[in-house]
């Protein structure tokens, strides 16, 4: 992988991590692991005309003389330029004039920037970088330093005896220890003792530099020799010869290795972070086991409100079966603030659940939603199927079968039995007619009329008995009504938990994808040199 390459994929790679960090899937503690500086390098400043300088920047608090170390490493030159110490808003750069310093990233602030350049060919391969204070009060200081770091090649830090332990150099130089090259300068050491160097080394070994450049430097006295011997020479052949082509592309290479697994090292946290879907199975197992529960519990702190609200459907209160109107109603008397907010504790419960279970929270609650805001409406919605569906077919089959079948009794056995009284009035008459016999007497009229009204007034009695009542059909429609709206609702958010999982391991497999894209070996590149491996913090990140 290239420097191309790692900067097209890390872009890509953070604008897809802040999508999430909007979404709510990750924290924006992990956005802000990826860091905001941007993917440049030191090559980017310079427009390959001519073989690139090493850019050496200088790094420190306030006090510790960077300036007066950058004019004693330039010599005479950096002072007849006028190449000043760097105010709060403003990067100097001291640069051959054959260099040309024209393909500035788009993301660096230029406008606090000044170039100097000069005609002293002994610094040709060599561009300074004075750099604001990094403990400045101003936070633009801070971060117009911070915007610079990416495209030096070798930071000087400089520190004093009084100051090398500084807290806010040390943990911007943690923070960027594996992306440079490294070399520490003890400045003002006339006034240092022994005992800090190796103090300063024992913190810089911890910090995963084995075997770290460390000078003893000071300012000069009076007549321009140092007052007591230091190591200024050592610095200068130092950064002489890293100046050479090779140990340029070693320090780029070994930068670029240490980004690319830094970035893997945060793909792989994301990864680890989204990757929750046996846990959002767990909450939606959770889930079914109480969704019973807080059912039966709504249920039956309804009883009485259904009885009511069929109650007053039937004597015309709730007047019109036609929405808008009767469902508004329906939700009104079937679905009350107290149902509503026995629902929403329901979810509260769920929604601590997934907390003790680390899952994010505003996927959940937007997943959820829809099963808060829209319950009224899905209650009163099938309260009203049910209760229209309940009218229409009043009581079970066999009371329906049984109640319907006596009203044709009541029609078919009085006219049966007619018929019969009918057929024996007519046999009597013809015999008494052609045998001589009497007539029918008074008892056949009493008998026969008798048998008449018995066989329409028993299926008629029954008939009455067997017809379903109105308002029974009207309460089991309501409740029928209301057990499926809470199913419903139930459902809905078991499967709202099941896609959140779904997304959970999608999400988990586009981090994967990006993991593999970062085509770089899990350990750092062999050095070759052995004053790069010297420069260069081999700690994990």
């Amino acid at each position: 992988m290239n420097q191309e390459d790692y900067s097209s994929i890390r872009d890509e790679a953070v604008a897809w991590a802040q999508a999430l960090t909007r979404e709510g899937w990750i924290r924006r503690e992990d956005l802000e692991r990826f860091g905001n500086e941007d993917a440049a390098s030191p090559g980017a400043l310079f427009d390959g005309s001519v073989h690139r300088p090493l850019v050496v920047g200088f790094f420190g608090g306030t006090g510790v003389g960077k300036s007066s170390l950058l004019n004693r490493l330039a010599g005479a030159a950096v002072a007849k330029v006028s190449v000043e110490r760097p105010t709060s808003r403003e990067v100097s750069l001291y640069a051959h004039e054959s260099v040309r310093l024209d393909q500035f990233n788009a993301a660096l602030p230029v406008d606090p920037i000044r170039i100097a350049h000069h005609h002293n060919d002994a610094l040709r391969r060599l561009v300074w970088v004075d750099m604001p204070d990094i403990d400045s009060a101003e936070t633009a200081n801070r971060d117009l330093a911070l915007a610079w770091l990416p495209h030096i090649d070798l930071l000087i830090y400089v520190v004093s005896p009084e100051r090398y332990r500084d807290d806010c150099g040390w943990r911007m130089l943690m923070q960027e220890r594996g992306t440079h090259a490294w070399a520490f300068v003890l400045n003002q050491w006339d006034h240092g003792h022994p005992a800090q160097i190796e103090d300063f080394l024992a913190l810089l070994r911890a910090g995963g530099f084995a075997e770290p450049y460390l000078f003893r430097t000071q300012c000069a006295a009076d007549d321009g020799r140092p007052a007591v011997p230091d190591d200024f020479a050592a610095l200068e052949l130092l950064i002489e010869e890293l100046a050479d082509k090779h140990l340029i592309e070693q320090i780029d290479s070994q930068a670029l290795a240490y980004r690319t697994k830094q970035l893997q090292d945060r793909l792989g946290d994301l990864k680890a972070r989204l990757n929750r879907r046996a846990d959002w199975e767990d909450l939606r197992g959770e889930w079914e086991d109480r969704r019973h529960e807080a059912h039966c519990e709504i249920r039956a702190g309804l009883s009485w409100v259904t009885e009511r609200a069929a109650s007053e459907f039937l004597s015309g209160r709730l007047k019109s079966m036609n929405p808008p109107e009767s469902s508004a109603s329906l939700v009104n008397a079937v679905w009350d603030p107290w149902a509503q907010q026995r629902w929403e504790d329901a979810l509260a419960v769920l929604a601590v659940a997934a907390d003790e279970r680390q899952l994010p929270r505003q996927p959940l609650q937007r997943a959820l939603a829809p099963w808060v805001r829209g319950a009224g409406a899905t209650v009163g919605k099938r309260v009203e199927e049910r209760l229209r569906g309940a009218l229409a077919k009043p009581g079970n089959r066999l009371q329906r079968f049984l109640y319907r079948f006596c009203w044709m009794l009541a029609l078919v056995l009085p006219l049966a039995a007619g018929g019969w009284v009918a057929f024996n009035v007519v046999t009597f008459y013809y015999r008494s007619s052609t045998e001589q016999l009497g007539y029918l007497g008074a008892d056949f009229a009493v008998h026969s009329v008798l048998l008449i009204g018995l066989a329409w007034l028993l299926p008629f009695l029954l008939y009455r008995v067997l017809k379903p009542s109105t308002e029974r059909a009207a309460l089991r429609g309501i409740r029928r009504g209301l057990d499926f709206a809470l199913n419903e609702l139930g459902g809905g958010v078991s499967n709202a938990l099941e896609q959140l999982g779904e997304s959970s391991g999608k999400l988990s497999a586009t981090a994967d994808h990006w993991l593999d894209t970062c085509k770089n070996p899990t350990e750092y590149l062999a050095f070759t040199d052995a004053r790069v491996a010297r420069l260069m913090a081999k700690r994990p990140v």
